[in-house]
């Protein structure tokens, strides 16, 4: 949408997001970052195939891949400074094979979350590193696929806090800072090329909050009326800033 021109005389983008995690009825903010950056890869390992019994004619790409996943755990732990947040998930092991065999290929799926720009870099390069360093390490080929997609959500401040101002004067209550959110967003892409603000209306069912995108996933639909009273007011916002211009 943004290369086909969407945002062409846009000065803003507002966005809104019901959840069910959260407590029902109230309308929740963050200014600056609010939802992590997120990034796909893919490692193969290319050992040797052999016969269990004879370990020593093989190279074997699950104890390569196992060593692999264990050392690509210590990005997090040792490489990205604790005042940072970063995730590295190995999400698919695919070696399957014969119990008496020793398998020559193995395909690892992951995913990395985190806030900040600078450490998804410093992320990619582990990973890189960890990855060719196992390869020279065991004597096989790896190959590393990596996707950088959706980026941070970044809530433009001036914007988020005019728009909590606003919502607190016309008495949308409760409003409430819910700091930073884990999933990622693809929202972001707008944030990153326009002054955006995304906010979240509270939907929590009055039974068990089953996550999003869970098969038994449920909101209590009446916050969607929250949500159409918070959106007004925020593009009026909008629409004031504009014509004050």
């Amino acid at each position: 949408m943004i290369v086909d021109g969407a945002l062409q005389g846009i000065d803003y983008v507002l966005g809104c997001h019901v959840m069910n995690q959260l407590e029902f009825g109230g309308v929740f903010y963050h200014c600056g970052a609010t939802q992590q950056a997120r990034a796909k890869f893919t490692i193969q390992i290319q050992g040797k195939g052999g016969h269990g019994s004879s370990p020593h004619e093989a190279n074997d790409a699950i104890v390569i891949a196992g060593h692999l996943v264990i050392a690509l755990q210590t990005i997090v732990s040792r490489r990205i400074s604790p005042m940072e947040s970063g995730v590295v998930t190995i999400g698919s092991f695919d070696g399957k094979g014969e119990f008496n065999s020793i398998k020559d290929r193995v395909i690892l799926e992951g995913d990395v979350r985190c806030m900040a720009e600078s450490t998804r870099k410093k992320i990619e390069e582990e990973i890189k590193r960890i990855a060719f360093g196992t390869a020279r390490t065991y004597g096989c080929d790896i190959t590393v696929q990596y996707q950088n997609d959706y980026p941070v959500l970044w809530n433009d401040p001036s914007l988020t806090k005019r728009v909590v101002r606003e919502w607190k004067k016309a008495g949308i209550a409760p409003v409430t800072d819910c700091g930073p959110l884990n999933p990622s967003e693809d929202f972001s892409y707008y944030s990153q090329q326009v002054p955006s603000c995304f906010f979240y209306i509270g939907a929590q069912p009055a039974g068990k909050a089953y996550p999003h995108h869970h098969p038994k996933f449920d909101i209590r639909e009446e916050a969607m009326m929250k949500a159409a009273r918070a959106m007004t007011v925020a593009t009026l916002t909008c629409l004031a800033e504009k014509e004050m211009r």
